[in-house]
């Protein structure tokens, strides 16, 4: 957002909170709460920052750490999906409440999944044998989430002599260069592009493994959605998504992005289907913990002895 789209968004917000006149004002992430200082009159509503990635290191040095510093400054209170973002916010000097609440999914919607029936189905429809891996990649096709290292994966692990093969759920600004990219590596019998899916659950129903390879994430509502559907999930140590992924538990964490150390995890993890298994299984029986329900009730307390102190 430039400037002059973050002001126009600032003027409309202060308008609206003249007519509603609310008591708490939730700001939801980096570019949502600078519109929300902006807008935020000195005597309005109490102002709460939700914080869903972690800082660049650009934003704690110079102007721009002065101006979030501004930012904290009109900040009441601020949630956090991990602790690691509450250590960046007292840094900045933010002496308010932090609620750490992580990242959220309605659970039944991904628990109730049939992993069999959703692998029978996918299969089937895409004419892919009982005998061939499936290895996932969900999301936005972004730079963010660097949908290109899932090929430098696919093709070390069908390199190693194990035969898997890419369904790919999203879209995005990159899909083009990404299918580009799977015909320059001659991986396209070996990639599937499903667009974007309403039913996610189902798809990663059918996965033997979840890929996250990003460069930044908070904690990402798709490993959520993955464990939840019994799906175990190998992934780059970005953010908070050690705090959802419990390395050797539940999945796996890499020790640092490498798309070598990756390819090697997931071969390991397809030679062991028990093993491979029991991971999807301990993920879906901590569901709970980042379950709606759980999150809006502790939403409910907080917010509600915000405005209670006021």
């Amino acid at each position: 957002m430039d400037p002059v789209g973050l002001g126009t968004a600032a003027w409309r917000l202060r308008g609206q909170l003249r007519a509603m006149r609310p008591d708490v004002v939730l700001a939801h992430g980096g570019w949502a709460v600078q519109v929300a200082t902006l807008a935020h009159p000195r005597r309005g509503p109490n102002f709460v920052w939700q914080r869903i990635l972690g800082f660049s290191d650009g934003m704690t040095h110079g102007m721009r750490a002065r101006w979030w510093r501004v930012v904290c400054g009109r900040v009441d209170a601020a949630v956090a999906l991990a602790p690691a973002m509450e250590v960046e916010l007292r840094a900045l000097g933010f002496t308010g409440p932090v609620w750490t609440i992580p990242n959220f999914r309605r659970s039944e919607r991904f628990v109730a999944v049939d992993r069999g029936s959703a692998a029978e189905r996918l299969r089937h429809d895409l004419g892919i044998a009982a005998d061939v891996s499936l290895l996932g990649l969900v999301g936005h096709l972004i730079e963010q989430k660097r949908p290109e290292r899932a090929l430098d994966v696919l093709a070390r692990v069908r390199d190693s002599g194990t035969d898997a093969q890419l369904i790919v759920a999203g879209n995005g600004p990159l899909e083009d260069a990404f299918v580009a990219e799977t015909r320059a590596r001659h991986l396209t019998q070996a990639v599937h592009m499903l667009g974007h899916r309403d039913d996610v659950e189902q798809v990663l129903g059918a996965l033997d493994l979840l890929l996250v390879t990003s460069d930044a994430e908070g904690i990402p509502g798709i490993v959520i959605e993955a464990q939840m559907t019994g799906c175990p999930v190998v992934t780059y140590p970005v953010g908070a998504v050690d705090t959802v992924v419990d390395d050797g538990q539940t999945g796996v964490v890499l020790a640092k992005p490498d798309t070598v150390l990756m390819a090697a995890a997931v071969g390991r993890l397809l030679a062991e289907p028990v093993h491979r298994r029991a991971l999807g299984d301990e993920g879906r029986r901590r569901a709970d913990l980042f379950s709606t329900t759980r999150a809006a009730t502790a939403y409910a307390a907080h917010l509600a002895s915000l405005v209670a102190a006021r």
